[in-house]
């Protein structure tokens, strides 16, 4: 895939995440990977720092978007904060072209996920005698529990 498709695919999906509830999402997921880049793929994570840094330039830019899409029907101001994102990515990637892979990954972050990814489910069992067989337990255990033979 060429630059400028990247830098095209990547400011289309920024201004759905910006005119939609998904900004949000994809916010999030970009600051992670733009602070990764800034902290040279430290194993540990990206710091602090190179986080709250990312989120900062972030939302300088959603406002700057907004500020340029301006006033009128919907389809125009997205033609302009589009033509703003490019622009925004393509100077990223002019300065800090590691950039490039994380820009790619802008489309995907606007995927829909399956609903079993999105919803976190909670049971609570109560269990009461003998259990025989193999038994697996995952996440928290609480309450007065007894292993044994």
């Amino acid at each position: 895939m060429d630059l400028a498709n990247v830098v095209m695919s990547g400011a289309q999906s920024l201004v759905t995440a910006v005119l939609t509830d998904s900004w949000g999402q994809v916010r999030s997921a970009l600051c992670r990977l733009w602070a990764r880049h800034r902290s040279d793929g430290d194993p540990a994570g990206p710091d602090p720092a190179a986080l709250s840094a990312a989120h900062a330039e972030l939302d300088l830019a959603r406002e700057q978007a907004l500020a340029v899409a301006g006033q009128g029907p919907e389809p125009e101001r997205a033609g302009r904060m589009e033509l703003f994102w490019a622009g925004y990515l393509a100077g990223q990637l002019a300065a800090r072209p590691e950039l490039a892979d994380a820009v790619r990954t802008l489309p995907m972050l606007l995927e829909p996920r399956s609903a079993v990814s999105l919803t976190m489910v909670t049971t609570s069992k109560d269990i009461s005698g003998t259990v025989h067989g193999n038994v697996a337990q995952t996440g928290d255990v609480s309450g007065g529990i007894r292993f044994g033979r």
